[in-house]
């Protein structure tokens, strides 16, 4: 038995030593995983006490940007719910209250300087909720439910997975140097949602949209999503100019006399002024082609005159 048993432990010997000549990639993958977590042990070790407090201060401030980020979750499925029980208005609501969160969180964590990894990934996950299940769970709710529609639910879902793609694809995209989001932000095309259904609620409320309209309003948000787009991201600039600050504060005046009008026309202003953008950038290219081609026929011309 103490043979068979030594013999058995050779061979594993043989089978993990074949392993590793035949893989010798994860052993030197293992080897500088391990080098680099002794060297972070070292570097931590070396710090003085005024830089491990500063270390452990800044490891307590990320909670505050980590709060808002999971009260954006705790809104987003408090809107499932709610749109469960038929309480559409209140659900619109909690949406652009996790719209609200969303913004403090990330202004928070570039205050704090506490920006990880970590929160990059929770902000994500909870904005794929927030901004993508609920009000698609929403609007499914509210117009195609009773009617059990397979057209509701294509476009919900067509929703969900364009915002999910929309996420993945800003997680892995470089940041622009133009201050410029490529597509819409999944925010925008859940105000779009949202701002629909609360202006319906208040102001059309003998009415509903026609289900056909509906699924080509979320059909084309989703589009805008996951297109190449360029939309202003206005977080993401460093300075803020006079012109900014005019318009931030004329649409917080607007916001106090008005909310359901002025989120509803700023919301629906942002996607058209994307599209707007596109497509004067694309006549003005397709203009200059035309010049250019009419200046080399013009030159040829008078080449062949001559």
């Amino acid at each position: 038995m103490e043979t068979n048993n030594n013999n058995n432990y050779f061979d594993n010997d043989e089978i993990i030593n074949e392993g590793t000549q035949a893989n010798p990639d994860s052993t030197e993958n293992f080897i500088k995983k391990t080098n680099v977590s002794e060297s972070e042990t070292k570097t931590d070790a070396s710090l003085n006490p005024k830089e491990r407090r500063k270390k452990a201060l800044r490891k307590h401030l990320s909670i505050i940007p980590n709060s808002c980020t999971s009260m954006n979750l705790v809104c987003g499925f408090m809107s499932i719910l709610m749109a469960s029980h038929g309480e559409f208005l209140a659900a619109s609501w909690l949406i652009l209250i996790a719209n609200i969160f969303d913004i403090l969180d990330g202004r928070l964590a570039r205050l704090t300087s506490v920006e990880s990894q970590f929160g990059g990934e929770l902000d994500s996950l909870c904005d794929l909720v927030s901004f993508g299940v609920a009000p698609a769970f929403l609007v499914y709710t509210l117009h195609f439910k009773d009617e059990a529609s397979i057209l509701g639910m294509f476009v919900s879902v067509i929703f969900v997975l364009c915002g999910a793609i929309r996420l993945a694809r800003f997680n892995v995209t470089p940041h622009s140097h133009k201050d410029v989001f490529e597509g819409m932000p999944i925010p925008g095309g859940a105000g779009i949602l949202v701002t629909m259904v609360i202006f319906e609620m208040l102001y059309f409320s003998y009415m509903h949209i026609p289900s056909f309209v509906v699924a080509i309003i979320m059909v084309v948000t989703a589009f805008l999503m996951v297109s190449k787009i360029e939309y202003p991201a206005m977080k993401k600039t460093p300075k803020t100019s006079k012109k900014r600050i005019f318009g931030v504060l004329f649409v917080i005046i607007a916001f106090v006399i008005n909310p359901p009008i002025t989120l509803f026309f700023a919301t629906w202003g942002f996607a058209f002024y994307g599209l707007f953008m596109a497509t004067f950038r694309v006549l003005l290219g397709f203009g200059r082609r035309v010049k250019n081609r009419k200046k080399s026929i013009a030159t040829a011309t008078v080449g062949n005159d001559e």
